[in-house]
């Protein structure tokens, strides 16, 4: 059995060995990975790097230009063979050297369309780091605000030859609105994996682009949500904001209430 793991970049000499290498080094690279590498016509070193090592390794890849990064996913897509896929772009790399082949029995043996684990997320300046984890609990209000992370997700590749590949009109949310659809509207099956899949480093265009983003999402909500959702999902929202205010006021009342006990006492036996 097969994963396909796929790699898509543009002018990522400083980053692309790091993912490459995270792949290649896997224990069953060889009898259960396929690696495929999709360039946008890099004018760096990328190409160099990914030839050298394609030279070593069984390495499916090309190098054209694209119209961005879900051209390019949507790329990768037609050129795998795997019955399972896997998106780990330049500059992320998977958590350590087994974690592929620790999960090929669930592979082997799964009818879920979807499995997704946890991802850490790195800050490459400050070193701050935290872990992303979904959970089982998904439905409309998770995707509203949020989706699954493509670095720890696992789709099997007859998942986007029934219901289409990456939307390439936009920059950011295209993982958002195919998750949206196929776990929410076309609700495929599903399998949670408490495990690190992934490190991301938290640099790119859809962690630090903040205002595409924001206007991603809204057209995102506005074409895949009925008023309906987008009210029920609002009004849950700001009542989850009044329970963590309250909560907040509450601890903060505790807080001074011991600081003021803790006052007294000191006033009582000085």
């Amino acid at each position: 059995m097969k994963i396909s793991i796929i790699t898509v970049c543009k002018n990522a000499e400083n980053a692309i060995e790091r993912t490459m290498l995270s792949v290649m080094s896997q224990n069953c690279f060889k009898e259960n990975i396929e690696y495929v590498v999709i360039d946008g016509a890099s004018t760096d070193k990328t190409d160099e790097i990914i030839q050298q090592y394609s030279n070593k390794y069984p390495i499916k890849w090309i190098s054209e230009p694209d119209s961005g990064i879900y051209n390019a996913m949507n790329k990768g897509i037609k050129m795998a063979t795997g019955e399972y896929l896997l998106f780990l772009n330049a500059g992320d790399y998977l958590i350590h050297y087994n974690v592929i082949k620790s999960l090929m029995n669930l592979f082997k043996n799964s009818l879920f369309d979807v499995i997704y684990g946890d991802l850490l997320c790195v800050n490459p300046k400050s070193g701050e780091y935290h872990i992303k984890a979904v959970g089982e609990t998904l439905g409309v209000n998770f995707f509203f605000v949020n989706t699954l992370p493509h670095q720890a997700t696992f789709y099997k590749k007859d998942v986007f030859e029934k219901f289409g590949g990456y939307e390439e009109n936009f920059k950011i949310i295209s993982d958002n609105i195919i998750n949206k659809k196929l776990l929410c509207d076309c609700k495929v099956s599903t399998k949670y994996i408490d495990q690190i899949i992934s490190v991301f480093l938290n640099d790119g265009i859809s962690s630090t682009n903040r205002k595409l983003d924001l206007a991603e999402r809204k057209i995102f909500q506005e074409n895949y949500f009925s008023k309906n959702e987008i009210e029920e999902i609002e009004q849950k929202q700001k009542r989850e904001e009044t329970i963590k205010l309250r909560q907040t006021k509450k601890s903060l009342l505790r807080f001074l209430t011991k600081v003021l006990l803790k006052l007294h006492e000191l006033w009582i036996n000085r």
